[in-house]
């Protein structure tokens, strides 16, 4: 059986992927009739919450949306402040992130709200149409917009041509 959890409080922190809005894979998927849109859903087929360590888990099949956002992986913790708000957010396993052309693919995905900060790690990949960014760790700064991908960047910008023969 499937657990559905309803946090608003997450509303749109993975927002942080995307640096611009973007088109490549699947849009997300947007929330279910009579949810409110500025939702965040989580499913998973395991739901665990610890109160006096204010965490929750999410295991197995876990999947994020909210109105801009899509992220799935194999295990989700949410971390919360002693009054209730999100503080961290980490992703493990098989993490995939989409937002309308952007997709960010690694192991492991941490987001800690405070700093607007996300790391991905675990032979992260972000591709964006024929673009690709890879490295051992991939950060994105939300509230300046910056990246920082390092050691061992690695940036491939698709050609014209190549653009226009995967569209033929």
């Amino acid at each position: 059986m499937r657990c559905m959890v309803v946090l608003a409080m997450l509303g749109l922190a993975w927002s942080v992927v995307a640096v611009e809005p973007a088109v490549a894979g699947e849009p997300a998927k947007s929330a279910k009739a009579g949810e409110d849109t500025n939702s965040t859903v989580i499913t998973s087929t395991q739901l665990s919450f610890d109160q006096q360590k204010r965490k929750a888990v999410f295991e197995k099949n876990v999947v994020v949306t909210d109105r801009e956002i899509k992220i799935l992986s194999d295990r989700l913790e949410v971390f919360f402040t002693e009054d209730n708000k999100v503080d961290r957010i980490e992703a493990e396993g098989r993490v995939t992130i989409i937002r309308n052309d952007l997709k960010a693919t690694g192991e492991k995905a941490t987001y800690d709200i405070k700093e607007g900060k996300m790391q991905l790690t675990g032979n992260p990949r972000i591709q964006r149409d024929q673009d690709t960014l890879t490295g051992e760790t991939v950060t994105l700064w939300r509230n300046s917009r910056r990246i920082l991908c390092e050691p061992n960047a690695r940036l491939v910008i698709a050609s014209e041509q190549e653009m226009n023969r995967s569209f033929k």
